[in-house]
Order: C-alpha cells, then structure tokens, then sequence
C-alpha cells in the first residue's frame, strides 16, 4: 500500500536517540521489503545567528547542523548493528519537525515517530504539535510507538476501533496488511452511538461487507469482531493491553482522529500501551 504518493519507503522522525520507533520503522520495512529513511529536523533560535556568533565566536547554525548530524549518525549506527542489510537514507531538514514530516506523508508510505518526552506518549497525539499535525494533515498512515515498545509484541496481533463517522476502507487495508505480516490476528471493535435510529447499525452492516471482502484478500488472518454500543467499558478499553498494534481511522470531513470522543479515544490510547496508527481516509 501506498496512501501517501509514488516514494516506496518508510520515513521515520527522531528527535534523539529514539530507538524503538527506529526499531519499529526498520522491521516494518524489512517485512514489506521496502528502503527507510530517517529524518531529523532541527531549528535555530529566532534572533540574527550571524551577530550571535560573532559575539560568542561559535557558528550557531552549524552548531545546530551538527547536532542533527550527530543524531542521523547515532540512528544509522543502532540500525547497523539491528539490520544489517536494510538500505537507510538520512534527511537532516531545517525547520519545524510537523511540517518537514508532513511534506514527507506526501510520498512515504509511513511516517513513524517516537514518543515526547515531556508528557505522557499517549497524548502526544492530541497535544503535541508534531503529532497532532501528522495525525490530522498526514498523507499516509502515521505510527506513534512508545519507548516500551518491543518486537515481541507484534505476536499479540492487530486491533481496529471504528466508529459510524470513520471511513472505513483505508483503515481496514491498513489493519489487515498489518496482521497478515505479523500474527495474522485481527480484532475489529466498532463503537456504536447509543439511540441514533439505527443508523449506526446500518453503517456496521456495510462494514462487514468491506471486512469480508479484505478477509477473502487475506484468507490466513483470523478475524473476530466486537460491537459495543456508547461509550466502551473497562474491560473492553483493558483488554487492548494484549494487543500489538492499535489501528484507528480518521474522520473524512474533520480530520480529527477517528470520531470517538476525544477522552474515550485517550484512553484507549493509554491502555493500549503499544504503537498507535492513525490512517487517513485516502
């Protein structure tokens, strides 16, 4: 699948030494045998960098440049040493981490990022810019992992959560392309608005026909559903701690992630404690 244009690669952004998103990012591309870049964005204080540096004789924007270089330099070592034959391109761009990475979405087939370490990872989507940014202009799916992350966790399987507002085509491919490379296990969840007139129940009965038609595309992942109706339970929420990867769509007309409420979509999030791919419409 290529959501986001013509380029076959995975882009993954660090910041610093962010080794499991480089993890993720490199094992995911050696699964769909595709090349991987890896960016880092850097920007230099506003202010005149020349007077700067004449007044305290150091080159201020080489001194940020080197510093970009030496995280690339950090990351092409890790991936080295974890895979060996996996062909990696290094970006160093100037400027503002969302907007470098956004304009990459528009050819990768992946973006992939790490946590922020100022707050909890789990709401870097919704109140970090560059993820936030990502998730909601992004071009192609975007992959948010946790330093926790570990390879054995791909064993767990996939999850989807859709809602009647979520487009569900895009998100489906995504999911069981993702299963059928890893466990070949897929638990699709659909969120249902309690008393809507059954028109939720009708947006359900077309989604199973989208979801036997990419079951017939992928015959060895093992599918089972769950329907839930408002807001879904403690034991529905925790039960995604045993899952590998958490799949959620994205609202076509606000482009908000998904259109679960903002607080159940939080805390799923942060019970899931795995990656978290959120997949545009188109």
């Amino acid at each position: 699948m290529n959501v986001g244009g013509v380029n076959n690669s995975i882009t993954v952004g660090v910041a610093d030494k962010q080794h499991a998103a480089l993890s993720y990012a490199a094992a995911e591309a050696v699964r769909i045998g595709c090349d991987l870049t890896v960016l880092h964005a850097y920007t230099v204080p506003p202010g005149p960098p020349t007077a700067l540096s004449t007044a305290y004789g150091v080159d201020i924007e080489e001194a940020f440049r080197e510093s970009g270089r030496l995280v690339l330099a950090d990351a092409a070592d890790y991936l080295v040493l974890e895979h060996p034959g996996l062909l990696v391109t290094g970006v160093l761009a100037r400027g503002p981490a969302s907007k470098a990475l956004a304009e990459e979405s528009a050819l990768a087939r992946m973006v992939v990022i790490g946590p922020d370490d100022a707050q909890p990872w789990y709401l870097r989507l919704f109140e970090s810019r560059v993820a936030r940014r990502l998730a909601e202009h992004s071009s192609c799916p975007v992959v948010v992992v946790p330093d926790t992350w570990d390879g054995d966790a791909d064993s767990r399987g996939v999850t989807l959560m859709l809602d009647g507002e979520t487009t569900a085509h895009e998100p489906l491919r995504f999911a069981f392309e993702a299963a059928d490379r890893g466990s070949r296990r897929l638990r699709i969840i659909h969120v249902l608005e309690p008393d809507d007139g059954g028109s939720d129940s009708r947006v359900w009965r077309e989604m199973t026909h989208l979801i036997d038609l990419w079951g017939a595309t992928h015959p060895h992942v093992l599918v089972t559903t769950t329907v839930i109706t408002g807001v879904a339970d403690l034991t529905t929420i925790g039960s995604l701690e045993k899952t590998g990867l958490l799949v959620l769509g994205r609202s076509h007309e606000s482009r908000h992630i998904t259109a679960l409420s903002r607080s159940l979509a939080q805390k799923v999030i942060e019970h899931a404690s795995c990656p978290v791919a959120v997949v545009p419409p188109v």
